[in-house]
């Protein structure tokens, strides 16, 4: 043994390694190469004939996966030629209706001309009769993709496609307006802002103007205002007029706060789009009542924002309010409904709009705004929406409106004018009412219905644009929705 730990070790240092003992490397068995073999080389008709059979197959299967995963492209290229194929025979009816209903000093008398916007809106087919009726000329616009519903009106003297208004194209949107001005030498622009938000028709004001065009539409300050649904409730809430409960989103983040907090679960609310972003593209999300439910935006930051509101308890209306140099020259206030819009009078609506417009200090503006406000059952007027443009309850509007709006003749009295509205029913809706629950009360209801109020679409003098949405576009819209799944 050794004397210390340090002699061991020197003694395990400095021993001499024995050698490495290598083993010979051990003999390989190589089995001899195969004799290469030559295989025949194809020929050039070989060559061809293979790639033609490889692309022919490959077409079948991609034709034949699109007929069975995508069948809605299919159903809407048919529906496409069946509409292109019967807008020839209405087109046709439409020039002989014009020429018999009317005459011949009509046809050659000097109109002024007035365009309006929204082409496939039901609204704005109604403001064509109106101004028809009133004695003007027509033109409509409408955006490329849309339903051509006022095409074929007798009401409208010519129709024409504008390219969507969207970022890039707002420049391509405004010169197509002027385009249409300068050519058809307009004299009144009636915005609807059916399928474009009003930002953009505020925007082509000043250069329709130019051309000696009068846009009954605000400007871009106030379509700023009135189009952002924090902005008014903000404005409210320091003018003093009573607001619903409201709270501003910038994050996800502040949404889940107000999940976690429960008070998400106690009533109704809804998320709308606000800020610049929200101006330019409408956007309104009803919110569940659950966290997990919930299906948050796209985008929610401090550049995109959302305001979060309580829809309250009480009586909603809808209201389609005309407004000229900040005072209402009419308005029309209708009941939410599905399947009818019946003008109710409400007096303290209308006095809450003008008390609005005056606070606002809106006072030179001029054009169609659209109120949602819930009257609380203490009578309180609240607001919960606010859109720049004309609403669906344009419609129950006569032809005396055009008149209020437009500059009328020396002759033209208000009061021995006629009625300003009348209400409207939607057959369809009207009928599916009834089929819902069949019984005599939703036969005779549904017989009041029609016996009573004037149906949206038709006109006995102007049928085709009826004819043309029940028989034509919504059969298609029924198809084309049962294939993506939508069952509402």
């Amino acid at each position: 043994m050794p004397a210390c730990a340090t002699e061991s070790v020197s003694l395990l240092w400095n021993s001499e390694r024995p050698p490495r003992v290598v083993s010979p490397p051990s003999p390989l068995l190589v089995s001899p190469m195969p004799p290469k073999v030559q295989l025949p080389q194809p020929t050039v008709s070989e060559k061809i004939t293979f790639l033609l059979k490889d692309f022919v197959s490959t077409i079948i299967r991609l034709i034949w996966s699109q007929m069975l995963i995508v069948p809605t492209l299919w159903v809407s290229v048919c529906l496409w030629m069946s509409w292109k194929v019967a807008s020839v025979p209405l087109g046709f009816f439409k020039k002989l209706l014009t020429l018999f209903q009317t005459s011949p000093i009509e046809h050659f008398r000097k109109k002024r001309t007035v365009l309006i916007s929204g082409g496939s809106t039901v609204q704005a087919l109604h403001l064509a009769r109106n101004f028809y009726n009133a004695g003007a000329r027509v033109v409509m616009c409408e955006v490329e993709g849309c339903f051509d519903l006022t095409r074929f009106s007798t009401s409208v003297h010519r129709y024409y496609t504008v390219p969507k208004p969207d970022g890039v194209h707002a420049h391509d949107y405004i010169l197509a307006l002027c385009d249409i001005v300068a050519r058809e030498e307009v004299a009144y622009y009636i915005p609807v802002g059916g399928k474009t938000e009003a930002i953009y028709d505020a925007i082509a004001r000043p250069h329709l103007e130019l051309l000696n065009c009068v846009v009954f539409s605000p400007n871009i300050k106030e379509v700023s205002l009135l189009d952002d649904m924090f902005e008014i409730l903000e404005k409210c809430r320091q003018a003093g007029l009573a607001t619903p409960l409201y709270y501003q989103a910038t994050s996800i983040h502040d949404i889940n706060k107000l999940y976690d907090s429960g008070m998400l679960r106690s009533t109704r609310h809804f998320l709308v789009a606000s800020g610049v972003k929200g101006v330019r593209k409408h956007s309104k999300i009803s919110l569940p009542p659950f966290r997990q439910d919930f299906r948050p935006p796209t985008e929610v930051s401090s550049q995109r924002p959302w305001v979060v509101i309580q829809d309250m308890k009480g009586e909603h209306y809808v209201t389609c309010t005309t407004v000229k140099e900040g005072m209402v020259v009419a308005n029309i206030t209708c009941k939410q409904s599905e399947d009818t819009l019946h003008p109710v009078e409400k007096p303290e609506i209308i006095q809450w709009i003008q008390q609005f417009l005056n606070r606002m200090r809106l006072r030179p503006m001029s054009g169609h705004v659209t109120f949602e406000l819930v009257v609380s059952p203490h009578g309180v007027v609240v607001p919960i929406g606010c859109r720049v443009g004309v609403p669906l309850p344009y419609i129950c509007h006569t032809s005396v409106h055009p008149r209020l709006v437009w500059k009328p003749c020396r002759h033209f009295s208000r009061q021995s004018s006629g009625p300003l509205d009348v209400p409207k029913y939607w057959m369809g809706d009207a009928v599916l009412t009834a089929l819902k629950s069949p019984s005599v009360e939703s036969v005779n209801r549904l017989l009041g219905t029609v016996l009573d109020q004037r149906e949206a679409l038709f006109s006995c003098w102007d049928p085709l644009p009826y004819a043309a949405y029940y028989h034509l576009y919504l059969p298609g819209k029924i198809i084309l929705d049962f294939l993506k799944g939508d069952r509402h």
